[in-house]
């Protein structure tokens, strides 16, 4: 299985799901969990992103290119006259495991180069498999969703699941109380509403991620 987490914003929890998927498909073949782009990153060093998901999987980070401004990864490079590497789509493509997790950067339409014109997309066409959605649940979460969804369709990529994550357990937001039915009834993919986990506690992530593999593996077509 191959799957590509994207969301309809930064700061969403593309992490924490793709954690959760990581540390749950172990229980069943190798994994390997991969954050190819970061922004936001001291020099040297992989990113928080790209370690929390590797230690799920059990393997060392996995970022192939990080830039220190916390901006878009195209605004970034620009800042520190770098480059991507011009076989990071290969690279991720040779990606193999049992199951492979690729974590995008920000949301769905984020630049990563404009010359060459590289974006978020590319990343998920290079991934293979389908796509993962995570969605803030709050307030303005059905438009950013649909706007979302429509941008994965319109590039021609599967989507397996869009998954809200309620980050904090007390916010009143009354908007909670019906946007798993509003997005059920506008989208013919399932839409998952997670509980609110505590991202420290391993086990609680862990069952969280054999949640989400059953609903994801039960939408992807049959091998």
């Amino acid at each position: 299985m191959r799957l590509f987490i994207t969301g309809t914003d930064t700061g969403v929890g593309k992490t924490l799901i793709t954690r959760a998927l990581a540390a749950a498909a172990r229980a069943s073949g190798g994994v390997v969990a991969a954050k190819p782009v970061a922004s936001g990153v001291p020099p040297g060093e992989p990113g928080e992103d790209a370690v929390r998901i590797a230690a799920a999987a059990g393997h060392p980070p996995l970022c192939l290119a990080s830039f220190a401004a916390p901006v878009s990864p195209h605004r970034a490079a620009l800042l520190e006259a770098r480059t991507l590497p011009g076989d990071l789509l290969d690279r991720i493509a040779a990606l193999r495991a049992d199951t492979v997790l690729v974590e995008g950067v920000g949301g769905w339409a984020v630049p990563l180069s404009l010359e060459p014109p590289l974006w978020v997309a590319d990343l998920a066409r290079a991934t293979g498999g389908a796509v993962v959605v995570v969605a803030d649940d709050r307030l303005g979460v059905i438009n950013h969703t649909l706007l979302t969804v429509a941008a994965i369709q319109q590039a021609e990529l599967p989507i397996a699941a869009v998954i809200l994550n309620r980050r904090n357990r007390a916010d009143p937001d009354a908007s909670r109380a019906s946007n798993l039915e509003d997005l059920s009834l506008l989208l013919d993919i399932p839409v998952v509403s997670m509980p609110t986990v505590d991202p420290d506690h391993d086990a609680e992530v862990t069952q969280l991620g054999g949640m989400l593999l059953r609903t994801i593996r039960a939408a992807l077509p049959p091998r």
